[in-house]
């Protein structure tokens, strides 16, 4: 009864267009006070306790540092580089744009910072080389994905805080499945251009020569910031947080003094745009996180652990139940919502059943990849057809595709646990 009255009230929320942090809020509120009587005590030190954590500090300084480089128009320099990098092979603007992916997904953590960062620049660049913006925008879209499985991620950084995990093993978790599936997506890109004939050789010729040691020279300081995310975390000089903040403070040094990109003054609109976003995942956050509460209170979270021991599924079975309904509800819900709504539930049951929690973790940022690309709500979607000026139903037909690659690479890793598990083990 309890939960059909919480839907009832969030669903007449969402649709006089409450934001979904507000709603989860509200209507988790009502239950805990109408129903379980609550006291508001408890609840605002469960509110408070929800966002009070040293490993979400990272998130708003990694939206900054990516803000500051996609308006600093940072990318543009990587993908100069990566181009000549690739121009010599069929579809080498396209291979470029996957490696820029690759490179920003280890400098904001964001799937929609990523895609939107390199979006514009590619559009108009591969548009003028032959590709058709539905592939542009399937591209773009797809491999902004990366940010969320390629550390520094705020999928990681977001699970973690909630669950218990350290933030370091689920970053280094989350690197040798990022680069297999942006290895599988290059391969798939390679392989459109090659059979659709989009930039082969005769396109080549007419590029512009471009001096290899000057483009790395003016790309080099931008390249460094990847090493010092990750170096600085891995070797021990930094915290995820620490460097979350020295991140922010080297791209502002690139983009203001040594590039010249951008001005002091415009920093202040940048941070601006940046806290905004921070804002709106931390009433996620604490909307959720109250919403799980509830939950627990109602005796959800163990009556579903009873529930699978009694059903005696094996681990192969509860994974394969777990990938429907986080497919189902990144249909309807954004990524961080589905985190916040399903981690405190779903860990639990999962560590019963004897499965690794960083493991599992991995399976639910995989699945949040996917919801970013699914319609009618998935963002990326948004993002890139707001970017090449044409509906949502192309961007999603020029996903199609690639869409097979992240369900294969989500079953792999699902069932072959080493692979997220390999460099955490050694």
């Amino acid at each position: 009864m309890e939960i059909i009255i919480f839907l009832v009230i969030l669903f007449l929320l969402l649709i006089i267009g409450t934001h979904i942090g507000v709603a989860l809020g509200v209507s988790a509120l009502v239950v805990l006070l109408m129903f379980q009587e609550t006291s508001l005590d408890i609840i605002a030190q469960q509110t408070f306790q929800s966002a009070n954590s040293y490993a979400l500090a990272a998130i708003p300084f990694f939206i900054l540092s990516g803000d500051i480089i996609m308006k600093g128009s940072l990318a543009q320099r990587i993908l100069d580089f990566t181009d000549l990098i690739t121009r010599k092979i069929h579809g080498g603007t396209a291979m470029a744009a996957m490696l820029v992916s690759v490179f920003f997904a280890a400098v904001s953590g964001s799937s929609v910072a990523s895609a939107a960062a390199i979006g514009k620049n590619l559009v108009e660049v591969m548009g003028e080389r032959g590709y058709p913006k539905r592939f542009i925008a399937g591209l773009v879209a797809t491999g902004g994905t990366l940010g969320l499985l390629i550390p520094p991620s705020l999928s990681f950084i977001l699970i973690g805080s909630m669950v218990g995990i350290p933030i370091v093993d689920l970053f280094t978790a989350g690197i040798v499945p990022g680069l297999m599936q942006a290895a599988m997506l290059m391969a798939l890109t390679y392989y459109l251009c090659k059979k659709n004939g989009w930039e082969t050789a005769s396109n080549l010729s007419t590029l512009k020569k471009v001096v290899p040691l000057k483009q790395l020279k003016s790309s080099s300081g931008v390249l460094l910031l990847p090493v010092l995310i990750l170096g600085g975390i891995y070797l021990g000089f930094f915290t995820p947080t620490e460097v979350s903040a020295v991140a922010v403070l080297y791209a502002a040094v690139l983009a203001v003094f040594i590039y010249r990109a951008i001005k002091v003054k415009d920093l202040w609109n940048v941070s601006r745009e940046s806290l905004f976003q921070s804002g709106m995942i931390y009433l996620i956050l604490i909307g959720g996180s109250l919403t799980a509460f509830m939950l627990k209170s109602l005796g959800l979270t163990a009556g579903l652990i009873t529930m699978i021991t009694d059903l005696g599924l094996e681990p192969w079975q509860f994974l394969l139940l777990v990938n429907v309904l986080l497919f189902i509800l990144g249909m309807f819900l954004d990524g961080i919502t589905v985190i916040v709504l399903v981690a405190p539930i779903l860990f639990p049951a999962a560590i019963a059943l004897g499965i690794n929690p960083i493991h599992f973790a991995v399976i639910i940022t995989m699945n949040i990849e996917i919801a970013t690309l699914t319609p009618p709500v998935g963002l990326n979607l948004f993002v890139m057809s707001g970017l090449a000026k044409i509906p949502i139903q192309e961007v999603a037909k020029g996903v199609g595709p690639y869409y097979v690659i992240l369900f294969i690479s989500l079953l792999l890793v699902t069932y072959l646990p080493q692979i997220s598990l390999l460099l955490f083990n050694l």
